[in-house]
């Protein structure tokens, strides 16, 4: 399996990399409208939706998901942070996990794909993933899984164990939000979770 690095990747994606043996690939072309700039978090209105903003080449019809540079003009990481914090700051783990985050989360690299694999890094390392990110050096078409894993609009068809999240008594039980739901929800529990969903009929 091939996987685009998205922005602070979703659980359906998460369970992917999980059950798969993964490579990475920035060979091909950007999309607008998907999960390589923009994640879901569980915030105190309900779903909310944050997206990065990118730089659109007006003298190419296609950039490659190498190329796409964000812009660092607009005060979106203050705005995202705040969100984030507000969202989870009474959640069991953010506080564990809140420092080193914070650090990855306010570095500019030039590119998009830069910072979707500095995040990452991070939780790989929460998740104790192997971090040695392996990256496809010929270019091959995503499959319709690979697809539908970047696309926000439809609805995933896995099933999604329910874990107790901060605005739940409000809203009820939001799936396949970005990971960061989880991991500040059930800390180091995420793994079996994850695990869970990648090997559903284990112990069967």
């Amino acid at each position: 399996m091939q996987l685009v690095p998205t922005y602070l990747p979703s659980i359906g994606y998460m369970a992917e990399l999980v059950a798969h043996p993964i490579r990475f690939t920035l060979l091909t072309n950007y999309q607008k409208q998907t999960f390589r700039n923009r994640c879901s978090i569980y915030g105190g209105n309900g779903k909310l939706n944050l997206i990065i903003p990118v730089e659109h080449n007006k003298k190419k019809a296609h950039q490659k998901d190498s190329e796409v540079k964000i812009k660092w003009d607009e005060n979106w990481q203050k705005q995202h942070w705040k969100s984030i914090a507000s969202a989870y700051s009474s959640s069991p783990f953010f506080e564990f996990y809140e420092d080193e985050l914070k650090a990855a989360f306010f570095m500019q690299p030039k590119t998009l794909a830069a910072f979707n694999q500095g995040l990452l890094r991070c939780i790989f390392e929460w998740l104790d993933l192997e971090d040695e990110f392996l990256f496809s050096d010929k270019y091959k078409a995503l499959t319709p899984l690979e697809e539908y894993l970047l696309n926000p609009k439809q609805e995933s068809d896995k099933l999604f164990p329910k874990y107790v999240q901060v605005f739940d008594n409000k809203y009820g039980f939001i799936p396949n939000l970005s990971v960061l739901d989880l991991i500040f929800n059930l800390g180091p529990e995420s793994c079996d979770y994850l695990d869970q969903m990648a090997n559903p009929n284990q112990g069967e």
